[in-house]
C-alpha cells in the first residue's frame, strides 16, 4: 500500500507562496444537518470541509484549463429531514448554480431523497457519511441515471459485518460465551437504523442465533424502559443498538444499567461521538461499538491529523476526520480530472487511489462505494475499558484485548 501522503501538499501540487488574483471559482453546494438531532456531526463535517477548502485557496487554488480556481463552499441545512434536503438541493442547483454538490453530509434518508432530484440537473453529486445500502442499490439499479453520483462512505453492511465478525470471533476465541445465542436489536426508525439491522440479522441467524427483540424507535427517542422491560424477559446474550442521535445512545446505555439487563451491548455509530463518552460516565464500561474510525491516542496517523487541525483551533473528532479525508479526496479528483464536468469527474472517481489519515479510498465501480478492509477503509470494533475506547477487533486494527 502506498505511504500516506502529506495530504494537502499532494492535493495542490506546487504551492504558490504569492498568488495573483484568481479569476474563477468552483462553487460547491453542501447539504447537511446544521440543526436538528444530528447537527453536531453536520457542523463538524462543515468545519472539516471548510478547513480543506481554506488551505487549498490559501495555496493558490486548483488549476483548470490553465487558470487557477478558488473553492467556494455554500452550505445549506437539511436538519436530517428529506424534504428540507431536497429543497436545499434545489436551491443550490438553481439559484446558486453550483458546479457540483455534496449531499447529504450525514443522513442516508436525505441522500436517498435528493438523488433523483440532483440527477435531473446533470451535475456531479457526492454524499458524505451516509452508509445506507439503499443508496448503492439505486446506483446499481440505474447506472445511467446515477452515473455521476458517488458515495464517500461504505455501505451499511460493513457495520453489520463488523459486529457479526467481532461477536463470532470473540466467541470462537473463547473470550465471550453466549448462553443461548439470543440477539436483540434496538434501532432508530430511519434508513440508517433499518438498513444496519437488515444486514446484521441474517448473518447472526445463519450462524444459529435467534432474534428475541426487534425494537424500532423514533429518531431522538430517549425513553427505553418499555423496550428494556420486555428484553429483560427475553434475556438476549447480545443487544445491538443503532442510533445517530447521541442523546438516544446515552439514554439507552444508562437505562440498560438501571434496569439490570445482563447482555453484551454492541453499539453502532453514536459512541464515536465524544459527547457520548462525556455524558455517559461509567455506564458504558465494557460495551462494544463500531466504527472506531478515529483514534488519535493510539494511532499515529490519526494523531497527526488531530495535531494539524488543533493548530487551527479545531478539536477534531471522528466526524472531522471523515469530513477531512472525504473532501480532500474530492479535491484530489477534481485536480486529476482537470475539470468539474460531471463525466470527467466521474472517470476520476472510478480510478481513485487516495491515501488519507483514515484509510485508502479505492472504489467499487459497480455501486460507486469505497472498498473496506485492512488495505482500504478499515471498520474497527472498539471496547470501552476503564473509560477509554480501544480497538479489539479485527486483529489488524486491535490495540487491546477484549475484556
Amino acid at each position: 500500500m502506498k505511504q500516506t501522503r502529506t495530504i494537502l501538499a499532494a492535493l495542490m501540487g506546487a504551492t504558490l507562496l504569492t498568488a495573483p488574483a484568481l479569476a474563477e471559482e468552483i462553487k460547491i453546494g453542501v447539504v447537511g444537518p446544521l440543526t436538528g438531532p444530528a447537527a453536531t456531526s453536520g457542523l463538524a463535517m462543515r468545519e472539516a470541509y471548510q478547513f480543506v477548502a481554506d488551505e487549498v485557496n490559501t495555496a493558490g487554488g486548483i488549476e483548470l484549463d490553465g487558470e487557477k480556481h478558488t473553492l467556494n463552499l455554500i452550505f445549506e441545512d437539511s436538519a436530517s429531514r428529506p424534504e428540507m434536503g431536497v429543497s436545499a438541493a434545489q436551491k443550490l442547483l438553481t439559484r446558486d448554480n453550483v458546479d457540483l454538490m455534496i449531499g447529504d453530509t450525514f443522513a442516508s434518508s436525505v441522500t436517498i431523497a435528493l438523488m433523483d432530484v440532483a440527477a435531473s440537473y446533470g451535475k456531479f453529486v457526492m454524499s458524505g457519511q451516509p452508509v445506507s445500502s439503499e443508496i448503492a442499490r439505486k446506483v446499481e439499479s440505474n447506472p445511467e441515471q446515477f452515473a455521476n453520483f458517488w458515495k464517500s462512505s461504505w455501505n451499511s453492511d460493513a457495520y453489520a459485518q463488523a459486529v457479526f465478525e467481532a461477536v463470532q470471533g470473540l466467541t470462537e476465541a473463547g473470550k465471550f460465551s453466549p448462553e443461548d445465542k439470543k440477539i436483540a436489536f434496538v434501532f432508530e426508525d430511519t434508513d440508517y437504523g433499518k438498513s444496519n439491522t437488515e444486514y446484521a440479522l441474517p448473518l447472526f441467524t445463519e450462524a444459529g442465533w435467534t432474534e428475541v427483540g426487534h425494537e424500532a424507535v423514533p429518531l431522538g427517542h430517549s425513553d427505553f424502559y418499555p423496550q428494556l422491560s420486555k428484553l429483560r424477559g427475553d434475556a438476549p446474550d447480545v443487544l445491538v443498538s443503532i442510533f445517530t442521535s447521541v442523546n438516544s445512545g446515552i439514554a439507552l446505555t444508562k437505562q440498560i444499567k438501571e434496569t439490570g439487563l445482563d447482555t453484551l451491548h454492541v453499539a453502532i455509530y453514536y459512541p464515536l461521538r465524544p459527547e457520548f463518552h462525556e455524558g455517559i460516565g461509567t455506564d458504558s464500561e465494557n460495551m462494544l461499538w463500531t466504527p472506531m474510525l478515529y483514534d488519535p491516542v493510539n494511532n499515529e496517523k490519526h494523531k497527526a491529523l488531530y495535531d494539524m487541525l488543533e493548530a487551527k483551533g479545531i478539536t477534531a473528532n471522528g466526524d472531522h476526520a471523515q469530513g477531512y479525508c472525504q473532501f480532500a479526496m474530492l479535491v484530489d479528483n477534481i485536480k486529476r480530472a482537470g475539470t468539474v464536468e460531471p463525466e470527467k469527474l466521474s472517470e476520476a472517481f472510478a480510478t481513485t487511489d487516495f491515501d488519507c489519515y483514515t484509510g485508502r479510498f479505492v472504489y467499487d465501480t459497480t455501486n460507486h462505494t469505497p472498498r473496506i478492509g485492512p488495505e482500504f477503509l478499515p471498520v474497527a470494533v472498539a471496547q470501552v475499558q476503564d473509560g477509554v475506547s480501544k480497538a479489539v477487533w479485527p486483529a489488524t486494527s486491535a490495540t487491546a484485548e477484549f475484556k
